[in-house]
C-alpha cells in the first residue's frame, strides 16, 4: 500500500464534488434553498440573495456533477491510459514460457519431468527508470484452499534472494527482451503424465501445489512515483499441450507526478 494515498489524493476533487452535490439535495433546516440552509446551520446569517434563491441548488447539483465527471475521465479512464509509463507484456516461446528439463526430482515428484515456467515482462515506455517497482498478485479466481499467494509479491527471474523491489530501465528492444521479467505460474509435467500449476510468490512455497484448471489472475505493478499497471490473465489447460497463458486486460496509469527528472 506505499503508493496508493498518491491516488486517494488524486481523488480529492471528486469527494468534494460529491459531497456538493449531495448538500444541494438536502437540507438542515428550513430555508428557500439549500445552499441559503447549510450557509445558516453553520452560523452565517447573512446570505447573498443569489444563493438564497431556490435556482442556485440546480446550478451547484449540476456544476459538481460536470466537475464529477470531467476529473473522474482525466483521472480514472481510458483516455487517459495512453499517458502510462509502465505496462505488461506476455508473448509466446522463451523467456515468456521457458521449459527446464533438468528438474531436481526432490522438489516436484518422483520419476522426474519437465517443468515450465510462465513469465510476465514488465515493458517502461519511458525515457527514465521507473524506480523502486513492486509487483503483486492481486486476485486468484477459483482460489484452492490454503494457497497464500494472494497479496504477495511476484518472483524476479532467477531471483535467489527474494528482492521485491526494482528499478525498470527504458525498454528499447523491439522484442522487449531488455525488459524485467517476472514468474507468475509454473507447470509441471512429469514423465508418469502427472501434472500441478504452482505460484511462484515470494516468500517461495514449493509445497503448494494447486490442481492443473482454468484460473484468471490480476496483477499489479506499481512505481514509488505511482506509476501503475493492471493487467488481469488466464491460464488455460490444453489437454494437448502444455496450458495457454494470455493477457485478457491491461491498464496503465500515469502516476501522481508526470516526472522530468
Amino acid at each position: 500500500m506505499r503508493v496508493y494515498w498518491k491516488w486517494v489524493l488524486l481523488s480529492v476533487p471528486n469527494l468534494l464534488c460529491g459531497l456538493l452535490m449531495l448538500l444541494s439535495t438536502v437540507t438542515p433546516r428550513h430555508a428557500r434553498s439549500n445552499v441559503e440552509a447549510w450557509f445558516l446551520y453553520f452560523g452565517i446569517e447573512d446570505v447573498p440573495s443569489l444563493l438564497a434563491d431556490k435556482s442556485i441548488d440546480s446550478w451547484i447539483y449540476w456544476i459538481a456533477f460536470t466537475g464529477f465527471c470531467a476529473w473522474a475521465v482525466r483521472l480514472y479512464l481510458r483516455p487517459n491510459l495512453k499517458h502510462g509509463k509502465l505496462s505488461v507484456m506476455i508473448c509466446e516461446g522463451e523467456p515468456w514460457v521457458q521449459a527446464d528439463s533438468g528438474i531436481d526430482q526432490s522438489r516436484t515428484l518422483q520419476g522426474g519431468g519437465k517443468l515450465y515456467t510462465y513469465r510476465i515482462a514488465l515493458i517502461n515506455r519511458d525515457d527514465l527508470p521507473l524506480r523502486n517497482v513492486e509487483v503483486k498478485l492481486m486476485s486468484l479466481e477459483k482460489k484452492p484452499p490454503n494457497v497464500s499467494a494472494v497479496g504477495s509479491h511476484l518472483k524476479l527471474r532467477h531471483d535467489r534472494v527474494g528482492s521485491t523491489n526494482f528499478n525498470i530501465h527504458p525498454t528499447k528492444d523491439p522484442q522487449y527482451l531488455d525488459a524485467v521479467f517476472v514468474d507468475v505460474f509454473s507447470f509441471f509435467l512429469g514423465h508418469d503424465g502427472s501434472s500441478f500449476l504452482r505460484l511462484t510468490s515470494v516468500p517461495e512455497d514449493l509445497h503448494c501445489r494447486i490442481p492443473v484448471d482454468t484460473y484468471e489472475v490480476k496483477i499489479m505493478a506499481t512505481s514509488e512515483r505511482g506509476e501503475m499497471a493492471v493487467a488481469e490473465m488466464a491460464i488455460i489447460p490444453h489437454p494437448e499441450h502444455i496450458p495457454d497463458f494470455r493477457l485478457l486486460n491491461m491498464q496503465s496509469f500515469p502516476g501522481a507526478a508526470h516526472s522530468s527528472s
